[in-house]
Parts: C-alpha cells; sequence; structure tokens
C-alpha cells in the first residue's frame, strides 16, 4: 500500500505486481424535487474524517477472498485516513500488490466483526440496522462498493454507496409544534445553537416507501395574537442508497442571494407572503420576484389588517411612555419572517440595509401594473458591486388606514425602531436609501438570512494544516547547518501569516454548505494571530497575571534563567519540541523562528509600511530574484505588565525560539519592525511578554 504521492516500484519479491493507492468517494442518490430537496443542491456531502476507517476484501480471479499474503491475514483489512483524504494500511501487510483478476471490495465503517466473512453476501448480511442513536455518522449508516477493479497509475477508486435509506428533516419553527411523524419513525433529534430542531431517520428500505411529514405549529403572543398554521410535505418516496433532505420552513434557505457582501449576510429573492406550500423552482421564484407585493405588515405586528392606524396598532399609544416592544425585534417573537418562514431568516436590522446600499447598484427600472394594489409600481433590477448578481426589488408604498399611498417608492421593514414613534426601512425613491417613518403603518418585507453555522476553530484549523506546505513562502533565503559533521544547506520558507489566525478569523456558513477555503484562508493573511509567552501552548487570559506567575510555572521552572552554552548562539533552538507551539500542532518541518532566521529576513528582504483597515502592516519582499515574492506582518505590539494593555501597537514584535544573550539570559530574542518600517533583532524581550509567532519552515536544498 503505496501511502505517499511518490510511487514505487515494488521489491523482487513483489515484482508481479505493483503497489496500489485507494481512494474513496460516497455515491448520494438524491430525492426527486417537491417537498424533498436534491442532496447535492443542500451541499449535504459524506465527508471523511480524521481517524475514519474502512474495512477491504481482496477478490482473487476465482472470485474468492484472497485469505493470506505473505503469510498475514489479507481479510477484512483496515484502512485508516489521517486527514480525511489519504488512506493508510493499518495492519500487518505493509502494502497492497495488485495482481492480474484482483477486484476490491470495502464497508464503511471498519468492524472486526467481520473477519469471518467469506463471500460479499456475508458482508451485506452484516450490513445490520442502524443503532438507536443516530448522531454521529459512524453509527447511521453502513456504506459499501461492489467489486471494484483496479484503476490505472496505482490508484484504485472505491465507491461507496449506502446500505439505506437518510432522511434529514429540518423544523425550524421555533414556537410550538406538533407532528404525526416524530412518533411514526424511528428518529434521532438535534438541536442547533439556533434553535432550529433537526431529525434525522434511517429505514431499512429495500424497495420504495413513502414517507409523509406533516404537522401544526404556532406563532404570536398576548400582544400579537396566536395563531395555528399547519405544513404538509406528501408523498416522500425514499429507497436504500438514496437521501432525501426535507424542509419544514415556509422559504427554504438555499434560495437566498449571494451578493457577495462582507457580512455574508444573503437576502431573499422575493418578499413574505409571496411563498408557495413546496419548494420554489427558479422560475418560479423568478415570477414571483416579478411583481408579487406579499403581506402588509405594521411594525412589530404578525398579521395583516383591515385598517392600519394609531387605534388599531399593537404598541398604543407610542407617542409617549416606554414602548411595550424592543428596540431590535430580529429573531424575536415580533420579527415576522422569523416566525413564518422560520430557520435563520429574519428582518433585516438598519446595518444590513446599509450594506446592501453601499455594495449595490440599479441597473434598470421598470414600471409595471400590479393587481394587488390596482396601481403601477416599478420594478427595480439591482446588481451588486462586488460579484455582479443580482436581485429584483419592487415599489410597494405603504398603507396608511385602508390607502396604499406612495406607491412608486419602496419601503422594505427593518427590524429596528429608529425613536418611540418610527421605525426605519430600506427606501426607494429616485435612489436607494435608508429612511424612517411611523410604525403603524402597513410594510412589505424583504427577508434577509444570516449566518446559520459558525465554523469550530479545529476545522479551521484542519484547513490551514492542510494547505500550509503549499502557502509556505520562499524569500529566496537559505541556511547551511551542520548536520552529523556535515554542511546542509536548507531553504527557510516563511508562513504567510502568524500562528494561531483560525481561531482569530470569523466564518460563516449558511446550512453547513462547504466553506470557500480560499477566501478564509486570504482572511488568514490578514489577521494578527494568536499571542503567547515564550513556551506557552495555550493564550492565557490575562498577561498581566500571566507574568506574575509566569516565574513560578512550569515552563518558567523549565528553562532557567542561565543558560551558559546558549546564550550567544542565535541559532540555538533553545525551546524544547514539546515547548514550541508550532512543532506540536503544524506539520512536521515547521517551527518557531530562531534568532538567527530573523536575522536572515531581515538580511534577505525589503521592508515597506502599508496600511489595512488602518491598522501598520509591513511587507517583506524577497531580493535578487525573488521580488515577486513577499509577506504581510501585521503590527500588533507586545503585551507585559499592564493588564492586557498592548504597549507600541504601531509596531511589530515577533518570538524567536532563542533565549538572549549575556546578561539577558532570563529574555528572548525578538524581531522588531518599528512604526518607520526598520527591522531589528531585539535582544531583551521578556519571556513572559505576549509576542505573535511567524512560523518557519526548512527544506533541504538537493
Amino acid at each position: 500500500m503505496a501511502c505517499s504521492d511518490d510511487l514505487y516500484m515494488p521489491s523482487s519479491s513483489t515484482a508481479e505486481g505493483q503497489p496500489l493507492r485507494f481512494e474513496v468517494t460516497v455515491i448520494d442518490q438524491p430525492q426527486t424535487r417537491g417537498a424533498v430537496l436534491d442532496v447535492y443542491d443542500n451541499y449535504v456531502t459524506r465527508d471523511f474524517k480524521a481517524g475514519d476507517s474502512f474495512g477491504m476484501f481482496i477478490i482473487d480471479d476465482n472470485n474468492q477472498f484472497v485469505s493470506t499474503i505473505d503469510g498475514e491475514n489479507a481479510k477484512n483489512l483496515k484502512l485508516t485516513t489521517p486527514d480525511g483524504k489519504a488512506w493508510n494500511l493499518n495492519s500487518d501487510i505493509k502494502e497492497v500488490v495488485h495482481k492480474l483478476g484482483y477486484k476490491y471490495v470495502a464497508y464503511y465503517p471498519y468492524s472486526s466483526e467481520f473477519d469471518k466473512c467469506s463471500s460479499i453476501a456475508d458482508i451485506q448480511d452484516r450490513l445490520t440496522a442502524p443503532a438507536d442513536d443516530q448522531s454521529a455518522q459512524a453509527a447511521i449508516d453502513w456504506m459499501y462498493t461492489e467489486p471494484t477493479p483496479p484503476g490505472v497509475n496505482a490508484v484504485t477508486i472505491l465507491k461507496f454507496k449506502h446500505r439505506y435509506a437518510k432522511i434529514d428533516i429540518y423544523h425550524s419553527f421555533t414556537q410550538g409544534h406538533q407532528g404525526d411523524w416524530t412518533s411514526a419513525y424511528k428518529y434521532t433529534k438535534t438541536k442547533d445553537a439556533n434553535n432550529v430542531e433537526h431529525y434525522r431517520y434511517i429505514l431499512n428500505a429495500p424497495t420504495d416507501k413513502t414517507l409523509k411529514v406533516k404537522g401544526k405549529y404556532t406563532i404570536g403572543n398576548y400582544l400579537t395574537g396566536i395563531k395555528e398554521f399547519s405544513y404538509d410535505c406528501n408523498d416522500i418516496t425514499i429507497a436504500n442508497g438514496r437521501h432525501a433532505i426535507v424542509y419544514t420552513y415556509g422559504m427554504d434557505e438555499r434560495c437566498a442571494v449571494d451578493l457577495g457582501l462582507p457580512s455574508g449576510i444573503r437576502w431573499s429573492p422575493i418578499n413574505l407572503g409571496t411563498e408557495t406550500a413546496t419548494y420554489m423552482e427558479d422560475n418560479e421564484l423568478a415570477e414571483v420576484a416579478a411583481n408579487k407585493l406579499g403581506k402588509r405588515l405594521a411594525w412589530g405586528e404578525l398579521f395583516e389588517k383591515d385598517s392600519y392606524s394609531y387605534e388599531t396598532y399593537i404598541d398604543p399609544p407610542y407617542q409617549s411612555g416606554t414602548p411595550l416592544l424592543p428596540a431590535d425585534i430580529s429573531g424575536t417573537e415580533y420579527d415576522p419572517v422569523t416566525q413564518y418562514w422560520g430557520g435563520h431568516w429574519s428582518l433585516p436590522n438598519t446595518d444590513d440595509i446599509q450594506e446592501f446600499i453601499d455594495n449595490t447598484y440599479i441597473v434598470s427600472t421598470e414600471t409595471i401594473s400590479n393587481s394587488e394594489i390596482g396601481k403601477d409600481i416599478i420594478r427595480l433590477t439591482i446588481r451588486s458591486k462586488i460579484n455582479d448578481n443580482e436581485i429584483t426589488m419592487l415599489t410597494n408604498g405603504i398603507v396608511n388606514n385602508r390607502s396604499v399611498v406612495n406607491n412608486l417608492h419602496m419601503h422594505y421593514l427593518s427590524a429596528n425602531r429608529s425613536d418611540n414613534n418610527n421605525c426605519s426601512y430600506l427606501n426607494y425613491n429616485n435612489s436607494l436609501k435608508s429612511a424612517s417613518y411611523s410604525r403603524y403603518v402597513g410594510y412589505s418585507v424583504r427577508p434577509v438570512l444570516k449566518e446559520l453555522f459558525t465554523y469550530p476553530d479545529a476545522d479551521k484549523k484542519d484547513i490551514i494544516l492542510r494547505h500550509i506546505d503549499k502557502l509556505a513562502v520562499d524569500l529566496g533565503i537559505t541556511k547551511t547547518v551542520t548536520e552529523n559533521g556535515q554542511q546542509v544547506t536548507y531553504k527557510l520558507l516563511w508562513s504567510p501569516f502568524n500562528y494561531g489566525v483560525e481561531s482569530k478569523v470569523e466564518l460563516h456558513t449558511y446550512n453547513q454548505k462547504p466553506i470557500d477555503e480560499d477566501y478564509y484562508i486570504s482572511n488568514c493573511t490578514k489577521n494578527p494571530g494568536m499571542r503567547l509567552a515564550w513556551g506557552d501552548i495555550k493564550e492565557p487570559d490575562d498577561f498581566f497575571n500571566n507574568k506574575l506567575n509566569y516565574p513560578n510555572s512550569e515552563i518558567g521552572k523549565k528553562y532557567p534563567v542561565i543558560i551558559p552554552d546558549n546564550a550567544n548562539n542565535k541559532d540555538a533552538r533553545d525551546l524544547k519540541p514539546e515547548d514550541d507551539i508550532v512543532q506540536r500542532n503544524w506539520p512536521a518541518g515547521w517551527y518557531i523562528p530562531t534568532a538567527n532566521d530573523f536575522e536572515l529576513l531581515k538580511a534577505n528582504t525589503i521592508i515597506t509600511k502599508e496600511t489595512i483597515d488602518g491598522h501598520n502592516w509591513f511587507r517583506l519582499t524577497g531580493k535578487n530574484g525573488y521580488e515577486g515574492n513577499s509577506i504581510l506582518i501585521p503590527a500588533t505590539g507586545y503585551i507585559d505588565n499592564a493588564a492586557n494593555t498592548i504597549k507600541w501597537g504601531a509596531d511589530t514584535f515577533l518570538q524567536s525560539c532563542t533565549i538572549g544573550p549575556s546578561g539577558t539570559e532570563h529574555k528572548q530574542y525578538a524581531f522588531n519592525i518599528t512604526s518607520s518600517g526598520v527591522g531589528s533583532l531585539a535582544p531583551g524581550a521578556g519571556r513572559a511578554t505576549g509576542l505573535m509567532i511567524r512560523p518557519v519552515k526548512y527544506v533541504r536544498v538537493k
């Protein structure tokens, strides 16, 4: 089993074949359109995670399982992935060498219970029903492959398919609800950080079965009144190997328009109240967006009325005293979008509206007749300045008492009360602007979709580690050292960002859609990263107390004040590997730089100052043929004796792994770039001082 990218000729003892490398994919067969949505359209994929394992059997040219190879067991071979991508053989057999006539069959997840299998039928028989607890992927659904012939170039792709039918139901109504489906099928219920309920079903359906999802929910409270609504998703046909996604929302989140806005917020293509009972296709969305105005609601109210006035408003008299409703109703029981559409839809707030105005422009306007109000309105085509995506909006006027007025102007409700009397809204009157008007009148509503899922740091770190070797920057710096009496030269490569950026860069997705990893990494390059004391492997909550306790801490005692052998050696790697946070957590070859590494950096680059988002940054550009390569280093100052107060914030201070020279052995070398862009090696930075870390990687020059 050749697990690296280096494919090599087999040894003479296995010369009749060549070593194989296995890759895996998962076949998801989506359901039909309608109340059930395609798995691919919902970005539901089966990504293998670090530590996952599958079992594999080898089939010879007589259709029998190969039982031994070189005297070692060859049945139910365990392959494990360290990163979700490469698969390593985890058995006494060191490699699988392909021979003519061989085929391969595999199943997931691995279990020793399959050791005694003697045929493919035995494997299928052991793919038993799922566990009651279906919250963990490995407990949910067995997957297996058909017998697979080898591929070319010693790479064989195993295509896994599901043994059972899988149904994910996203039920997002935040108030009381009930459904007959919760008792009719075995399921696992989870609730995310936004209180969206996820019901997962794994059903054995060798032949087609039909699932119905229906129930009732209520919205409103004592101020708005309480009303009951029904939802019904019929005729969901399932069969083994298929995966269905069922939404009980009023509006599916896939439909949100991505305008590339900096906040990541997406806007609905249609108004509240124009949605249909089932998922809307693109042509339906376009038709509705072109001429449907939808519900008319006063600010904080959930239901339409015959007349919109002071007397009929939820919050009278609002000219004096404290209003009953909060100043921001986004996501509350007074937000009609949250109540009707559920999920993560809400009213836009004033910041969302201003962001929309700042990052879009009107492409065209067209006057059309609208049957809902019996008057002309204007249809606007609005384009993003960022990604050129377009959205349609309609002028709608407002309802005052019983009449629609200002029908050639646009009034889309916001979540914010501008004062006791008025609320904010998105306005068009020859141009887009934010405006304010009475809360009691009837507005149209254009929902927005806010972030659903915040990526955890562990997953963000995984992205960085998978890409970091390819991201290493060559500034043309070499370093020669003595190894075993020989002079050896290394390329000194630099990380494009400081250590620990993943914990500092916000990252959100919608419905856990796979993120744009390149975009995330570009954000990492413009983030300061993690601040640490020398030898610490965890960022302290308070650097002031950390400095006071540092001499008596475990790391402070481990490295005494006087280290004569290393105190004047700028290339000394004084931090032991277990105390070098980069060595601990990044791939092999990455380290905290030595003092000498920083001197080489200074000597081989040109430093220029830049301003990014109002902060000082320094670009270090290579010389002598490497002028096209550079790294950006933020000005971060340092923190020591003032409680979490940054000093010299216009300067850069980067930690080294080298203890200071004679007389300052209780300190460390650090690389300093002054606010004017002058770089130097500072010999006396306190070890307890909070500094940033810029990792380096050594690559041997052949």
